[in-house]
């Protein structure tokens, strides 16, 4: 992998490192890996990997994970006004390199947003093929929604001007029986929703919706049309009493997914817990139903428009970013839909006339009010004077509502309370191993709270001495001497290197555990030469940049350990130079 591009409406901590281990080889089969996998996976991707989300949507966990502070730097944030518009588009966009074959490409695009909820999601996969003897095609639109990724996520490695070319000329393997005609990333300017004048069926996925857009559906084709809406209990309730009756052409074709449990969250380290706050289109309530697909049927021939939009206006005029790939194929697939129907419940035209729109939370709504607000509102950055914090917004960032509070700070930090009419907070002095451009916001109104975390600017900017002091902290001598037996193919693996990478407690890697430092003997720096000089290097990049910072924090290691440290970096010192002065 030399590239990746990932764009989300939502995102949360644990889902970024599991995408960042996947693209760094580096996952286990349960999603996940070890310290010192996601130490690897930090080095081999820095610079090259970006995670584009909406502002004010990257979640707060109950406990943050203590590498949390290096994340800053894959992430950006598109600040869009939630109030009027939304970034929905949820895509992958990877390039790898395989030798004198030239880059290839893998595009993944669909419903699922870069979080830990489990949803009936859809998603598309399409893979490039440069062989001129297969049906691989070029695919409308590819350049555009590549260029767009490129402008808002800034990497060196994927120029907006020269990916349109390039990506225009990708020939791609098509999905079994499937066709994609065009894939659009919309903007303000574009009217995608189609026009649709005749069809035999009709079926509309979606969990949220609005009564212009579901009209229209309901009204394409003629008399004899069969039209069919899979949609949410809640969104149902929305429209039922609606005057204009929206759902009316879907007659006794309407059927609902339950929703399932909310997921369960791990008690907080601190006093601050997350509050369910309603939202607009919100990607984070945890529900059974998240695919967007709408299906035309006429005759034997099928068109699919599939992706991120929901069936609302906000989706089809223009106003949101997202991501919509029109697809043709053969009648007959409408099969995996009817299978999809079957497992949803069916509404009576009696249950939908009982239906009642849900009863307003007056305080919920004000206090999800002032958060999109908020977040449209700030203009601010974190400024440092050596290991010294403080947040400053070009004014006072208070909600107008005057009972809702604000707090703040970093990530790896805990939050304090800013003074209304305050346009700065100091957050206090901080190691190196713990700044981050990542803060965490919280409003409380009453006993209601809500809280995320947020990309600011830095100034001065972090350097990568932060990120070797995060790693270092994160890791401790044991993963770290694991990670440098598995470079160096000690007879020891990844999987065998160290702690799961979210255990709790900073630094705890410092503490006892099964590894065998003897594993990193004389004879395996020296096979590990023979076998893989690459490797070897590699290796000692590690202990150049990590070993130091290790040694830094020697007072929380058990006695003797930091003795064996010294002694271990000695050898290698031999070794290595010798090596490489020999070559």
């Amino acid at each position: 992998m030399t590239g990746a591009i990932l764009a989300s409406y939502s995102a949360d901590l644990v889902s970024i490192v599991s995408a960042l281990l996947a693209l760094a080889g580096r996952d286990n089969d349960e999603g996940s890996g070890g310290k010192a996998d996601l130490a690897e996976a930090v080095e081999l991707l820095r610079g090259k990997v970006r995670i584009l989300i909406q502002r004010g949507r990257l979640a707060r966990p109950k406990r943050i994970p203590g590498l949390a502070a290096v994340l800053d730097q894959f992430i950006r944030e598109v600040d869009f006004d939630e109030n009027e518009r939304s970034w929905h588009p949820k895509i992958a966009l990877v390039r790898c390199s395989n030798g004198e074959a030239g880059d290839q490409w893998r595009l993944w695009l669909g419903s699922r947003n870069l979080t830990s909820a489990i949803n009936r999601e859809f998603g598309l996969l399409l893979t490039s093929n440069d062989d001129p003897k297969s049906d691989a095609m070029p695919v409308a639109g590819m350049g555009e929604v590549a260029a767009r990724l490129a402008e808002h996520a800034k990497l060196d490695g994927f120029r907006a001007p020269k990916l349109k070319i390039a990506l225009d000329k990708v020939c791609w393997d098509q999905p079994d029986k499937l066709r994609v005609e065009r894939i659009t990333l919309t903007k303000s300017s574009d009217a995608v929703f189609p026009k649709i004048e005749q069809a035999d069926e009709v079926i509309a996925v979606s969990p949220f919706l609005d009564g212009t857009i579901v009209k229209t559906i309901a009204g394409w084709g003629g008399p004899k049309t069969k039209r069919t809406l899979l949609t949410t209990r809640a969104e149902l309730a929305k429209l039922a009493g609606q005057a204009a009756r929206p759902l009316a052409g879907f007659g006794d074709r309407i059927f609902v997914q339950e929703s399932p449990p909310q997921e369960e969250v791990e008690p907080s380290t601190s006093e601050n817990d997350n509050a369910h706050v309603a939202e607009d289109e919100s990607e984070q309530l945890v529900i059974g139903l998240h695919a967007k697909i709408l299906a035309v049927r006429k005759g034997k021939a099928l068109r699919l428009w599939v992706g991120s939009a929901n069936a609302t206006q906000r989706a089809w005029t223009g106003a949101n970013a997202e991501v919509i790939a029109e697809v043709s194929a053969p009648a007959h697939l409408l099969e995996g839909l009817q299978a999809l129907l079957l497992e949803a419940r069916p509404v009576s035209a009696t249950e939908l006339e009982k239906l009642k729109p849900p009863e307003e939370n007056t305080a919920t709504e004000r206090l999800e009010r002032a958060r999109k607000r908020f977040v449209a509102a700030w203009s601010g950055g974190l400024s440092r004077e050596s290991n010294q914090f403080v947040i400053k917004a070009d004014k006072p960032p208070h909600p107008a509502d005057e009972e809702v509070s604000v707090e703040a700070g970093l990530a790896t930090a805990n939050l304090t309370i800013w003074p209304r009419g305050h346009a700065s907070l100091p957050l206090g002095t901080f190691p190196a191993s713990l700044h981050t451009q990542l803060v965490q916001f919280r409003l409380a109104l009453g006993e209601l709270s809500c809280s995320w975390l947020q990309c600011v600017d830095v100034t001065p900017p972090l350097d990568a001495e932060r990120d070797r002091h995060a790693i270092a902290r994160h890791l401790g001598m044991n993963a770290f001497l694991a990670w440098i037996a598995a470079l160096l193919g000690a007879d020891y693996s990844f999987r065998e290197a160290g702690e799961p990478w979210d255990k709790a407690g900073p630094g705890s890697g410092l503490q006892a555990s099964p590894f065998d430092p003897g594993i990193l003997t004389l004879d395996a720096m020296l096979a590990c030469w023979a076998r893989d000089r690459a490797s070897f290097k590699r290796a000692g990049a590690r202990i150049d940049t990590y070993l130091g910072p290790i040694l830094a924090e020697a007072e929380a290691l058990p006695p003797g350990e930091a003795d064996r440290l010294r002694e271990f970096r000695s050898v290698w010192a031999v070794v290595s130079g010798e090596l490489l002065k020999e070559r």
